[in-house]
């Protein structure tokens, strides 16, 4: 009698066990970490990337990321303390980053660019001047360039010849009023796929009544990865695949087009 008891207590508890279980809802597995990544985004390269965090840019990275499986999440700062923190291994990866012998000694680039600018030297219809020949505009010229921005080494061995008067400004917007109120003779402008002569010319308030008389070259801009960041090194494979997918089934040059139609229909007259 004892022994039966026993039995039966004994199918009890593992039958309430098994309800219990049965009744209690399905754990769902969680997403792994190393399919998320936060990368910083410069916050103030329109149109390529915007302080709000939008941007051609910050849309290409997500599509890359999200055709590998991946989540990307974004750290907006200014391109100083993002490709610091990058390099320092604070963050996994900054854009939009030039590759030059110095950031390569610290970042790691993929294989392809997430654009390429186009240094032009721009200047008024009417102007006389033609080409990249120095001893053919037969006089020194006055020339806008953006403080501290990159140029391709052709840009900066010219501002660096002499044969030049470099006027230095903040904004390729001021370069173009400068260079339309014939205060200089040309302006080195930045152009690619997304920002065209058109969309700088709008933010400067003016009609595109420029031409380019010389092209130095593109100058690639990267997503970089950090060399410290024990992140980096898949992020930039998985990167390095959503690219290829964007490639293949033509994503990168449809997010070119709404872009570059967005950029110009969006763009408002800068302050001076």
């Amino acid at each position: 009698m004892r022994r039966m008891t026993h039995l039966l207590r004994s199918l009890l508890c593992a039958t309430m066990a098994t309800c219990c279980l049965m009744a209690a809802p399905l754990a769902q597995p969680a997403r792994p970490a190393s399919l998320e990544v936060t990368i910083g985004a410069e916050n103030d390269a329109a149109p390529w990337s915007y302080a709000d965090g939008t941007g051609y840019v910050n849309d290409l990275v997500r599509a890359a990321f999200t055709a590998s499986g991946w989540t990307v999440h974004y750290s907006v700062l200014p391109y100083a303390r993002c490709k610091r923190m990058a390099q320092y291994g604070d963050l996994v990866g900054c854009f939009s980053t030039s590759r030059t012998p110095e950031t390569e000694k610290q970042l790691q680039f993929p294989r392809m660019a997430v654009f390429a600018a186009a240094n032009q030297l721009v200047v008024n219809a009417d102007s006389p001047l033609t080409g990249c020949n120095r001893p053919q505009w037969g006089r020194r010229v006055a020339l806008a360039v953006v403080h501290e921005y990159e140029y391709v080494p052709a840009v900066d061995a010219l501002l660096a010849s002499g044969d030049v008067q470099v006027e230095k400004v903040l904004l390729e917007s001021s370069a173009l009023r400068m260079l339309a109120a014939k205060r200089i003779d040309a302006a080195l402008i930045t152009t690619d796929a997304i920002k065209h002569m058109d969309y700088v010319a709008k933010l400067a308030g003016l009609k595109p009544d420029f031409k380019v008389v010389c092209d130095y070259g593109e100058f690639p801009a990267y997503l970089a990865f950090s060399r410290r960041h024990p992140q980096a090194r898949a992020a930039l494979q998985a990167f390095e695949q959503g690219m290829d997918a964007l490639v293949r089934n033509g994503g990168l040059a449809r997010l070119q087009r709404e872009w570059a139609d967005r950029a110009l229909t969006t763009a408002h007259p800068e302050a001076p």
